[in-house]
């Protein structure tokens, strides 16, 4: 495949991209935390990939087991300073629910009390306020562990507070409290360049615009009710007075502060509170929002995919980033897109990363960084094998995930035993009168073809249930693009069954993505329908076909086993009754391939966990590992 030309400049940014990428490298990997998506740890400092036209630097070689050890230490560390907070803050939550029981009816537990009482500020009485800060301190913590910048600096803020308080506190400070508040000052101050998760900056902006102008909106409306409403409020003779009232009862949450006389009085004060409490809590969520790239695609990025699929798709599955199912990464410094989904905390694409493989290296690197500012996993699914020294270079593990079915179309025929049973089946559809034809709805569209294939959908989706959504796609009837339509109908002219297929490398082979058929049609149908359309792709000078992936076949015997092989084969082999695998395969398998390319997948942190399964399960089956098993035992 031919590079495209760039008029933009973009071929002198990525020759220079080098080594400001091996500086950026080494600055990342000194600071970013243990649990990020890792660059790699086999490669030699300054060596270059050997992968032909594959351009970039491969990451460094640092000393493993000091640095194993000091990162060991620092996130323990980090981890029982989290811990501290984390149960200082359930405490303020739970608090007013242990009240009620005998043992705990004359415990005070919560911190902010203890801090606050010496001050005349009676805050146990206010047990809404505690345990919004307890709900916020649940939720620092839980963004601390992320690793997110924004939430070490609020918590920094916070925990400075409270110590100056404890310190200067008139009864004498809490010495066990001054202890862990100077070890989670330390701990949070010296590990600071571990929290480098960032957040998403217009939110963040959104987010200190909503605390600044609803605060000063709610304060502003509060002094100007007591100031005018005097009269239903004790002690409020001026402006001033009304000014320190509204913020004491606001900020602890107590309308009795406000000196009300009237039920008027009180339930304004209330309404005050709930309102400006909703902005405080709104405004953390928004500051503690991650960087997810998750905008609305329009019409304009859906073109730029697709000018993109048509010069790098080189996996079968890149016409599947035009789905409506998935999200787009965009390159920054070179032309390229990975299409995308998150299920738990892990980003997902499909396929390979689609991009001229000379700028495989700097776009991925891209690629790893974002995922890495959101705290997720990634996960390439159903890759191809050219792209492979790419992902193993910023230290991805790869494993086997299974096999196309694909056809030298030039050399494909119906004879000889091996595909006796399709020329069988296709014999019978022949004598049934069945007939295939392609319909073309980028040049003609056909109400009536499209209501039978609509209807055909709707009669498989009874019988098989939902089919494996994000890798595969669906009838794309509105937007068709470069899809190939072949139907098959009855002597009497109804629709039996048909298949959509998908072009990928430059459009010299094609992917029989959509296959649906009528229940209790005719047998035969659907053989005759991939075999003609087969031919007829061939007529028009395309390369190869290909029947899709059989999932986890043939996973071992290449490489070393390891724990995602073990696994993948054990589904394979026991687990058949519930994801079909076999079956698949075998009904491809009739069809006597030329070859069985092997597919991929290829996912970081290593090694292979659960919630890597887990996420795979949720992308493949639209509703999960649940709903996968509901489908079986409802079956039978």
């Amino acid at each position: 495949m031919t590079r495209a030309p760039r008029a933009d400049g973009a071929e002198s940014r990525c020759l220079a991209y080098d080594d400001k990428e091996m500086t950026d490298r080494i600055q990342l990997q000194q600071s970013c935390p243990e649990d990020r998506v890792p660059l790699g740890d086999d490669a030699t400092r300054g060596e270059r990939s050997e992968a032909p036209g594959l351009r970039g630097v491969v990451p460094l070689r640092l000393g493993k087991r000091p640095l194993q050890r000091m990162r060991r230490l620092r996130k323990a560390l980090q981890n029982i300073a989290i811990l501290l907070l984390v149960i200082t803050s359930l405490f303020n939550v739970v608090e007013p629910y242990l009240q009620r029981l005998r043992p705990f009816s004359q415990v005070r537990i919560h911190v902010y009390a203890v801090l606050f009482d010496s001050y005349g500020l009676d805050i146990a009485m206010h047990r809404v306020l505690a345990f919004t800060l307890g709900f916020l301190g649940v939720l620092l913590a839980f963004k601390l562990h992320r690793r997110v910048r924004s939430a070490w600096i609020i918590q920094m803020m916070i925990q400075s507070a409270l110590l100056v308080l404890n310190i200067m506190r008139p009864r004498g400070f809490l010495l066990s409290l001054v202890l862990v508040q100077v070890f989670i000052l330390l701990v949070l101050g010296v590990t600071f360049k571990d929290f480098s998760r960032s957040s998403d900056r217009l939110s963040t902006v959104r987010a200190f615009l909503l605390a600044a102008g609803a605060s000063a909106a709610v304060l502003l409306n509060a002094v100007l009710s007591l100031f005018l409403q005097r009269t239903n409020y004790a002690g409020v003779q001026t402006f001033s007075d009304a000014l320190v009232r509204s913020l004491r009862f606001i900020f602890f949450m107590d309308a009795s502060y406000s000196g009300y006389t009237t039920r008027i009085g009180l339930v304004y004060a209330n309404s005050l509170i709930v309102i400006s409490w909703i902005c405080i809590v709104g405004s953390v969520l928004l500051i503690l929002k991650p960087l997810v790239y998750d905008q609305i695609s329009g019409m304009q990025d859906r073109k730029r995919v697709h000018a993109l699929v048509r010069d790098y798709g080189q996996n079968p599955l890149a016409y599947l980033a035009l789905e409506h199912d998935k999200r787009y990464f965009f390159g920054e410094s070179v032309p390229g897109v990975a299409a995308y989904t998150v299920t738990g905390g892990v980003l997902v694409c499909c396929g390979d990363m689609i991009c001229d493989r000379e700028d495989a290296t700097v776009f991925l690197a891209e690629i790893v960084e974002f995922a890495r500012k959101n705290g997720w996993g990634l996960i390439f699914l159903d890759i191809t094998d050219q792209l492979i020294p790419v992902y193993q270079g910023f230290g991805f593990a790869v494993a086997k995930f299974g096999e196309d079915a694909c056809f030298d179309l030039a050399a494909y025929s119906l004879r000889g035993n091996r595909v006796a049973k399709v020329r069988a089946a296709i014999n019978r559809a022949n004598k049934a009168g069945i007939r295939v034809e392609e319909y073309r709805p980028a040049q003609r569209r056909d109400a009536d073809v499209e209501h039978q294939m609509q209807e055909v959908s709707r009669q498989w989706f009874k019988v098989k249930g939902a089919e494996l959504s994000f890798m595969i796609g669906g009838l794309g009837l509105d937007n068709p693009m470069e899809r190939r339509y072949f139907c098959a109908r009855g002597p009497e002219g109804k629709m039996l069954g048909f298949v959509v297929f998908l072009p990928y490398d430059g459009g010299s082979s094609y992917l029989a993505d959509v296959t649906r058929r009528l229940p209790g049609a005719p047998p035969g149908v659907m053989e005759k329908i991939i075999v003609e359309a087969f031919m007829t792709l061939r007529d028009e000078g395309v390369r190869w076909g290909n029947l899709g992936l059989c999932p986890l076949a043939n996973v071992r015997g290449e490489d070393q086993e390891t724990l995602a092989t073990r696994l993948f084969q054990f589904i394979y082999e026991n687990l058949s009754g519930i994801f079909d695998f076999k079956a698949l395969h075998h009904a491809k398998k009739k069809f006597a391939p030329t070859v069985w390319l092997p597919r991929y997948v290829a996912f970081s942190p290593k090694p292979f966990s659960p919630r890597f399964a887990y996420a795979i399960i949720g992308v493949m089956s639209p509703k999960g590992i649940r709903g996968v098993l509901s489908r079986r035992v409802k079956a039978g």
